[in-house]
């Protein structure tokens, strides 16, 4: 009798464990529609663990959104949706949880684009949009908070926000100063995870240590160095959290552990590590120039149209190449066949942060998201003139 109490007892326990397991891992879906000026909408809630994706369809389209929002677990969250229809655009703006959540999205030859960057391209769009109560809280905000020569601007964003000045860094409007005297081309320096790594530019022509500076709480420490590093070295990139440096002049490659708060010669006599193609390869130090940075770039390539392909977990970014700049599209993986164009943008270095990305244009530090839509961090008159300045987001 002992024994089959026991054996009823873990049938319970294995029946407990996999219904919980089954609840977290749950997908829940969940089928309705939405009328708006006569048009019926069919949309297919998809709750996730951390968001939830929505389909939204009519006859003709159809928009996808993912919605990266702790909505307290609620069903049915498209509680309306502003419809516009002319000869050029077809928009929606659905209302989420009684909010808007996203910018208002617009058809125009099989490509969706966002209201925040084709406003002023249509009067009636415009006027339309700026009829709609609930959209005047979500656009882009210009006010700002000026520091020294940075613009800051009160577009809310929840990351860390970090920017070079010659004196060191900013870590949201706080000015972290490093050196002495102002640095107008600070090379070696990068961010990495939450810190920032520099070279200690007080020193001349070689320097012994570098600065590491903790993003979270702005705490400065130094990393000393066994040997003096020519300032005529560069990083490489890096792998696994670890950051390689060349130095030009005497031909040795280190790898910077900002962890352990080591720096190591990993070159041999002849050869340095080189990282391609998600692999390590040894090349000789002949062949090493001044700009032999790591290549990141994988062999597959989805959108051969396109001048290049940047990936990611849930998104490919999209650059056509015009002239100057680039066009740039973002296809979510869930949808591939939905293109979303984003904006205009002069270089293919972007920094993208889950759903987020962020760009330079001009002399601005813009992000977007499809719940954001294009808003400004902050403008930098040095931008524009000086490639060296460098900008984050943790």
């Amino acid at each position: 009798m002992e024994k089959q109490e026991k054996l009823v007892f873990y049938i319970i326990i294995i029946c407990i464990l996999t219904f919980i397991v089954s609840k977290l891992l749950f997908i829940k879906k969940l089928n309705y529609t939405v009328k708006s000026e006569n048009i019926k909408f069919n949309i297919i809630e998809t709750q996730n663990k951390n968001y939830f994706n929505l389909e939204i369809k009519n006859d003709k389209y159809t928009y996808n959104i993912n919605i990266y929002k702790n909505l307290n677990n609620k069903r049915k969250i498209v509680n309306n949706i502003y419809y516009y229809n002319d000869k050029k655009y077809e928009c929606i703006l659905p209302i989420i949880d009684s909010k808007v959540l996203t910018d208002v999205m617009c058809y125009k030859d099989e490509i969706i684009y966002n209201y925040s960057s084709i406003k002023g391209d249509n009067s009636k769009l415009d006027k339309y949009v700026s009829s709609i109560k609930e959209y005047k809280e979500y656009e882009n905000k210009e006010t700002y908070k000026e520091i020294d020569v940075i613009k800051f601007y009160d577009n809310k964003i929840d990351n860390i926000i970090s920017v070079t000045s010659y004196k060191g860094l900013y870590i949201n409007t706080m000015p972290i100063n490093l050196f002495k005297k102002d640095v107008y081309s600070n090379k070696i320096s990068v961010y990495i995870d939450n810190y920032y790594l520099s070279a200690n530019y007080n020193q001349n022509y070689e320097f012994n240590s570098f600065y590491l500076v903790n993003l979270k709480n702005s705490e400065i420490e130094q990393i000393e160095l066994k040997d003096s590093i020519s300032f005529d070295s560069f990083i490489q990139g890096i792998v696994n959290n670890k950051v390689y440096l060349y130095d030009y002049d005497n031909e040795v490659q280190y790898e910077i552990d900002i962890y352990n708060k080591k720096v190591n010669v990993v070159s041999s006599k002849n050869y340095i590590r080189y990282y391609t193609n998600t692999k390590w390869e040894k090349l000789s130090k002949s062949k090493v120039k001044r700009n032999t940075y790591f290549d990141y770039s994988t062999l597959d390539n989805n959108f051969s149209d396109y001048d290049y392909v940047k990936e990611t977990t849930d998104y490919y970014y999209l650059f056509d190449k015009e002239d100057n700049h680039y066009k740039l599209y973002r296809v979510s993986k869930k949808s591939i066949d939905i293109i979303t164009f984003i904006g205009i943008v002069p270089t293919t270095n972007i920094i993208t942060n889950n759903n987020y990305f962020y760009y330079i244009n001009n002399n601005k530090l813009y992000f977007y998201s499809d719940i954001t839509g294009t808003k400004t961090i902050l403008e930098d008159s040095e931008i524009e003139f000086n490639e060296t300045i460098k900008y984050y987001i943790y």
